[in-house]
């Protein structure tokens, strides 16, 4: 997962947006349920403020109107998520409440450290593909 700047930015339908990477990559982001979870985002359910997105001066973040700013690192985790590269903080939440762990007893599943399993349920720390792989395959050994 790479953070870099934010080249362009492409509203694409309600609530959806491409943006353009400086790694040359491109990727979509509903921002439809970020939006809907938010009461101070509310304004840019509206279709003219949401459409009058641009990239900022020095690229690292997306900027409204209305003064909502979304910052390259938050995006492009939001992509990443998205697209099934990285795991979100609830989806491991669930997994790690589903099965009744502790942070200790979680960090034992996944061969991981406490503090790991601290950042990931809090957020802190985007939680790649490898643990959210790792996740599946815990499951996957315990219902064999």
């Amino acid at each position: 997962m790479s953070i870099g700047k934010i080249t362009g930015v492409t509203p694409v339908s309600a609530l959806v947006i491409s943006v353009a990477w400086d790694d040359n990559e491109m990727t979509a982001i509903d921002l439809a349920p970020i939006i809907a979870a938010r009461t101070a985002l509310q304004p840019l359910a509206q279709a003219d403020e949401f459409a009058a997105v641009t990239v900022s001066q020095d690229g690292w973040s997306l900027e409204w109107p209305c003064g909502i700013d979304f910052g390259a690192p938050q995006l492009r985790r939001w992509a990443d998520e998205q697209a099934g590269r990285i795991m979100a903080p609830a989806a491991f939440r669930a997994w790690v409440e589903n099965h009744g762990f502790t942070i200790d007893a979680a960090a034992a599943a996944l061969g991981l450290s406490r503090r790991t399993i601290a950042y990931y349920l809090s957020g802190e720390q985007p939680i790649p593909k490898t643990v959210m792989l790792a996740t599946i395959g815990y499951d996957g050994r315990r219902a064999a």
